[in-house]
């Protein structure tokens, strides 16, 4: 009766329709397909000013003793737990046991100098430049189902030497940054990340089924495992021994994020100027917004404006989105891959207001069929340095390209000839066309208003395998203290590494830049010595870029 009453309450408040089936079965059908016995699946959680509204489970939170996933099962969060690493950080800064634009190393000294300033809130809105700590462990040949360790992130950033951008000039998400900021925390405090948090949020709250899970061997009771199925196979453990907290860690349940959610609005913890700091959007140097505060965003959902984080780890897949001008909040926590995305949204729209179709635009512009004579400019290849090639071919059904190892993806035009590949959520293309109607390149334009990045259009190299020989030989680095072993194998240039059992193979894009069939590393980009000989190389990865590689022996073969 308490939660169908609160459904009223909130289908009146917000002027949802109560007509048809009711809003719980509609939750329901969303969900339906993984409400089975013997299957992982998903809970949800709907609340009204910190009310829960609906708390519901479908499937299975362990298959091996079948305990079904409900309202109170413990989910591990992923980068869901960054905003109560942020709000620690605030609650310090209040405490004025911290300054949030002092340099970092006056609370962890034992970092290098990178030549210029990191602040603490650098940290928090990822403008630091640091490069992300589970890509330094993949490109270092760590099995991210190995135990992965605070100390470990920590040692591995005190081994870098270089940024992936000077301070403040860029956004790029960087998991390492919200690990400093645990032990920073540590620094201050005293405590470490999960006892300050116990002691000064959860506690408060009433979120006693929330902890930073910092203990790998530690028996949690009522916890969700995550799940993975390969080609219609048998369900398997999706491994997850993360022993670091701050980026990651936080153990929750759809009930106790009520508490927080109400937070936002009732400041049980804080208060309203606490509240602002965490979710004000921060700038980059140049005043740019970067739709980024304290471990939440601020970029609308569906039209609707939005406090959100997502967050995945192993199999698990989170979402908690707050919708402040209803006083709305809603989660989707799964222990399986899902797009949690698509499911809050589909729930959303049934509990909250319509917005006009207007407000739901992503990007300018009309979608159509722009001038056929740019469609047949804008087959080629396309290189931004740090990244894949971008390639665009022409099918029957119209163009398709893709990057690295993703898929191909139907173009989708508009009628000023930008376009993107079917998701104009984060960013589009527009070309660069001179007079004579020749594209030279593509400008990958963020939506939330981030500097644009050129890919120029380049001409193919392919090498014959004596050529690519010239590549072959040892490569180290010293900040990952690992050896890349490159040489020619069936016609290919592929990379070794001691720890990985299957060889990386790279394909030229031009004389220099290979692309990979990894996702890490995505990029061998060869540097060449006064005399034009191949004396190291910088390997690529999502947000962590231009590692240095230098040559050690060549090989003979």
């Amino acid at each position: 009766m308490r939660y169908k009453a609160l459904m009223l309450l909130l289908a009146l408040s917000t002027g949802a329709a109560m007509a048809g089936p009711s809003l719980e079965s509609q939750v329901d059908a969303v969900f339906a397909e993984y409400a089975r016995p013997g299957s992982p699946g998903a809970a949800v959680g709907i609340y009204k000013s910190g009310q829960l509204v609906l708390a519901k489970g479908y499937g299975t939170a362990d298959l091996e003793s079948g305990a079904p996933l409900t309202p109170r099962t413990r989910f591990h969060m992923a980068s869901v737990s960054k905003q109560f690493t942020g709000f620690a950080i605030a609650l310090l800064a209040r405490d004025g046991k911290l300054e949030l634009d002092a340099d970092v190393h006056r609370y962890l000294p034992y970092l290098p100098d990178f030549g210029h300033p990191i602040t603490v809130r650098q940290l928090l809105q990822h403008t630091s430049g640091l490069r992300d700590q589970w890509i330094l462990f993949q490109l270092g040949g760590k099995d991210m189902r190995d135990v992965l360790r605070q100390e470990q992130a920590v040692s591995m950033v005190k081994r870098q030497r270089r940024l992936n951008f000077v301070p403040g000039t860029q956004y790029s998400y960087s998991n390492t940054g919200y690990t400093l900021l645990a032990e920073i925390v540590r620094a201050v405090s005293g405590m470490t990340l999960r006892e300050f948090t116990t002691e000064r949020i959860f506690t408060p709250l009433g979120m006693h089924d929330t902890f930073f899970y910092d203990d790998v061997r530690e028996i949690v009771p009522g916890r969700a495992n995550s799940y993975e199925q390969v080609k219609n196979g048998p369900w398997m453990r999706s491994l997850l021994n993360y022993q670091t907290v701050g980026a990651t860690g936080l153990l929750t349940t759809i009930e106790d994020l009520a508490r927080w959610a109400g937070n936002f609005s009732k400041h049980r913890g804080g208060d309203a100027k606490l509240i602002d700091l965490i979710t004000r959007s921060g700038t980059l140097n140049d005043g740019t917004s970067i739709h980024y505060g304290f471990g939440l965003s601020d970029v609308p959902q569906d039209g609707r404006k939005a406090i959100s984080h997502g967050g995945s780890d192993a199999s698990f897949a989170t979402l908690l989105v707050i919708y402040p001008e209803y006083d709305v909040a809603i989660a989707v926590l799964a222990n399986r891959d899902m797009d949690t995305n698509a499911k809050l949204h589909a729930v959303a729209n049934l509990y909250l207001p319509p917005v006009e179709a207007a407000a739901k635009a992503k990007a300018p512009g009309l979608l159509g069929t722009p001038d056929p004579r740019l469609l047949s400019a804008l087959v080629g290849t396309y290189v931004y340095p740090i990244y894949p090639a971008l390639k665009i071919e022409r099918r029957d059904s119209g163009l398709f390209a893709c990057s690295g190892v993703q898929e191909s993806k139907a173009l989708v035009f508009r009628k000023d000839g930008s376009f993107d590949l079917g998701s104009r959520e984060r960013s589009y293309f527009r070309p660069v066309v001179t007079k004579g109607g020749v594209v030279t390149a593509v400008d990958n334009i963020f939506v939330t208003g981030l500097p644009s990045e050129r890919y120029e259009r380049i001409a193919l190299v392919t090498d014959t395998p004596q050529a690519l020989a010239a590549h072959a030989g040892d490569y180290h680095s010293d900040e990952l203290d690992i050896t890349y072993s490159l040489g020619v194998e069936d016609g290919n240039l592929v990379a070794r590494t001691l720890w990985g059992a299957e060889p990386i193979r790279l394909v030229q894009i031009t004389a220099d830049h290979f692309d990979t069939d990894r996702s890490v590393p995505n990029v061998f980009t060869f540097v060449r010595d006064a005399k034009g000989q191949v004396s190291g190389a910088l390997i690529q990865a999502n947000r962590a870029y231009n590692t240095e590689l230098h040559r050690v022996t060549p090989v003979v073969n």
